[in-house]
């Protein structure tokens, strides 16, 4: 009776142990969608295309628009001690980064659920506004990127 119960148990146990195991902080997926530290890899033309998929943002159907940040990891981890400010949703934990950085934008070409998923890729410099968590703080969320003035930030 023990041993039975055992082994209906087992398996729902394992479920829960390789969900724990695999999931996925929101700083990593932060760094997964949003950080490219190697620059650009590919063309620009495709750079947008693999990317996307590579980093698991056309499944299901295409991620409209996405950003990704082309600096070192600690440049953006920086970030997150500079002054607070609201975020776009009335949370108050975004800072701006103290100068534009060189980022990425990719956007859907044509319809979301198109398959394959095509992008239009644009590089720019541009200040970043992230939410940051934890401590130390971390970036978790890619909150907007605006022009090139980071008004009144200190540089990073």
């Amino acid at each position: 009776m023990a041993l039975d119960r055992t082994l209906l148990l087992f398996p729902l146990l394992a479920m829960v142990v390789v969900g724990l195991v695999s999931s996925e902080s929101a700083a990593e997926k932060f760094r997964r969608q949003h950080v490219d530290t190697n620059g650009l890899d590919f063309d620009d033309n495709t750079y947008c295309n693999q990317m996307m998929k590579s980093r698991g943002m056309t499944k299901g159907s295409c991620k409209v628009f996405n950003t990704f940040i082309m600096e070192s990891i600690l440049k953006i981890q920086a970030i997150c001690w500079n002054k607070k400010l609201p975020c776009k949703h009335k949370f108050f934990n975004c800072h701006m980064s103290g100068e534009p950085l060189k980022v990425t934008e990719c956007q859907v070409k044509g319809n979301s659920k198109d398959s394959p998923c095509k992008y239009k890729t644009r590089n720019d410099k541009k200040c970043v506004i992230v939410a940051c968590h934890g401590w130390p703080p971390l970036p978790v969320h890619l909150d907007s990127s605006k022009g090139d003035s980071c008004q009144g930030q200190p540089s990073i």
